[in-house]
């Protein structure tokens, strides 16, 4: 193999894409770092230089996953043009949809990768909490809600949403994913007295 000199963030990019490929066609416990250097045409070491191992790999896939997916809702949060409900309503439907059309979609919603996707909303909890702790912190000493904990809020109100993102897509009733997110958004307005 003749050796091609890249910028590491560049090659550390091409690594973490060819192995969220591997990851969905082969599965992640089927894919090894011998078959991520092999997909490149690079030899294993390389693979290694920027990762320690595959988990790794995932790891920094999911995270900046979880970043790519909260940016439209980080947005939204923070476009004080709008009122805090509008900003409220407006956030849920985004995350629904934002996903769609990211470049990890497809792993992340194959069947039989449902715990996979269970990490990867807990890490867009993790990266979302502080903005939106944020923001009910400032609408609090504005007077516009009453909360004691912001924080504890946040969790409370992005946990609930994800138990949505982990159901089926109409409830027992009959309600789509979409409109059982629009109640979701009701519920919270009602919560925040907003």
């Amino acid at each position: 193999m003749s050796r091609v000199l890249k910028d590491p963030e560049v090659r550390k990019q091409e690594i973490l894409d060819t192995a969220m490929k591997l990851f969905h066609e082969k599965g992640y416990d089927a894919t090894s770092i011998a078959d991520i250097a092999k997909a490149m045409n690079v030899v294993p070491g390389l693979c290694y230089r920027y990762f320690s191992s595959k988990h790794e790999i995932f790891d920094m896939a999911i995270k900046e996953y979880a970043k790519e997916s909260c940016q439209d809702a980080i947005a939204i949060i923070q476009d004080r043009t709008k009122s805090f409900k509008e900003r409220i309503e407006t956030c849920g439907l985004i995350m629904l949809h934002k996903e769609d059309n990211s470049k990890h979609h497809d792993f992340f919603h194959n069947a039989g990768n449902e715990t996979f996707h269970l990490q990867l909303i807990i890490e867009m909890i993790n990266y979302l909490t502080p903005y939106i702790s944020k923001e009910l912190s400032v609408q609090n000493n504005a007077g516009e809600i009453a909360v004691d904990n912001p924080e504890l809020m946040t969790k409370f109100i992005l946990f609930g949403e994800a138990a949505l993102l982990l159901s089926p897509l109409v409830d027992a009733q009959g309600n789509p994913l979409e409109e059982q997110v629009k109640q979701t958004q009701d519920y919270i307005c009602k919560l925040l007295d907003i």
